[in-house]
């Protein structure tokens, strides 16, 4: 077939499929709903407080909304393409789900540009973001286009396309809970607790704390944990990992309505969006398991102004950032092996088939 005819017939499938409606049907969800995370999220209550970024959480919103729906549309629509048109050469096949998961982003550019003016949102966030969930669009257009591709069966293509989908998103989660069978690690928190001796005892006015704080005989608790930090690179082959590696994580200092230092108030550390939200969580992974936490409520009382600086000895998001490494790199060569092994199966199978 000619170059030109090739294209003539790749127009006439991209037409056919938007005339069923369905696929035109998900681009106005995803435009709507786009949209309406954006106005909630820059408008909410807590959109302008101190430590936080409405503009990057909502961006961060609207490209995971991106990602979910790229991971559930491919598939969904080519159930009415393979119905109506049939079966593509492969270029054709891969080029038509490239076209439908692009189409996704495209409707939603006006709610990310709308979040990344609302707070100037700089380049070195949504430049690297939005390359990466390009890449992750085209990813999972290939694997759809592999399945359908190589299997003569419709029902059979769209089954192993969901199921391919969910090897790339889930399999990695089963691979880090295969480490669980593993014998755990046993986690020992001392804890001296803050003595609080009668109604008459003597408060600091702004801490809402004893003066001069006597903590009492450290009690004891026993946990046994599963150690994630040989197999964490697992988790970053999932997309919406990947994309959120593609940058640093931001923290910030949110302080919460009625904010007041004065009365002895401290500011919460948390992440800027969804992207320092699931890579802190990723990093954490990579930390090993602490065998022994200490908690002393009168030290962090004097040296941080409040007695639980975060909950039970667990580590801060700054400092886990600085004692972790990003898994964009580990992402990425991880879902080019998935893609090698899949993409050779599907080879050996499309020719066994011919």
């Amino acid at each position: 077939m000619s170059t030109a005819g090739f294209f003539s017939r790749f127009a006439t499938s991209i037409t056919a499929s938007i005339r069923s409606g369905l696929w035109f049907t998900l681009l106005i969800v995803m435009a709507v709903t786009s949209l309406l995370i954006v106005a909630l999220t820059v408008s909410s209550d807590g959109a302008s407080a101190v430590g936080t970024d409405s503009g990057r959480m909502a961006l961060s919103f609207v490209v995971f909304l991106v990602l979910v729906a790229t991971l559930l549309g491919i598939p969904t629509v080519f159930i009415s393409i393979r119905e109506q048109l049939g079966r593509f050469p492969f270029l054709h096949t891969f080029l038509l789900a490239v076209a439908v998961g692009l189409s996704f982003m495209v409707v939603a550019v006006p709610a990310m540009l709308w979040a990344v003016l609302s707070t100037g949102v700089s380049v070195d966030v949504w430049l690297p973001v939005l390359g990466v969930a390009k890449l992750e669009i085209w990813v999972i257009a290939l694997l759809v286009a592999l399945a359908h591709w190589a299997l003569t069966n419709g029902t059979s293509a769209t089954v192993t396309a969901f199921g391919l989908i969910a090897g790339i998103t889930l399999g990695p989660l089963v691979v880090m809970g295969a480490a669980s069978l593993g014998t755990p690690v046993k986690q020992v928190t001392t804890t001296y607790y803050i003595e609080w001796k009668d109604q008459n005892q003597a408060l600091d006015p702004n801490t809402g704390f004893p003066i001069d704080p006597v903590c009492t005989t450290p009690s004891t608790s026993t946990a046994y944990l599963t150690d994630y930090s040989a197999v964490w690179r697992a988790a970053e082959v999932i997309p919406l990992a990947l994309v959120s590696s593609a940058i640093t994580p931001a923290v910030g200092d949110y302080e919460m309505p009625g904010y007041d230092a004065s009365q002895g108030s401290t500011p919460m550390t948390i992440p800027l969006d969804l992207f320092g939200t699931v890579d802190l969580a990723v990093r954490e992974l990579q930390l090993p398991v602490k065998t022994s936490i200490h908690v002393n409520e009168c030290e962090n009382l004097a040296t941080e102004g409040t007695p639980y600086p975060t909950f039970n000895g667990e580590r801060k998001p700054r400092d886990i950032i600085a004692a972790s490494e990003s898994g964009f790199t580990s992402g990425l060569v991880g879902q080019g092996i998935y893609l090698a092994v899949t993409g050779t199966a599907f080879v050996v199978i499309r020719r066994r088939t011919n």
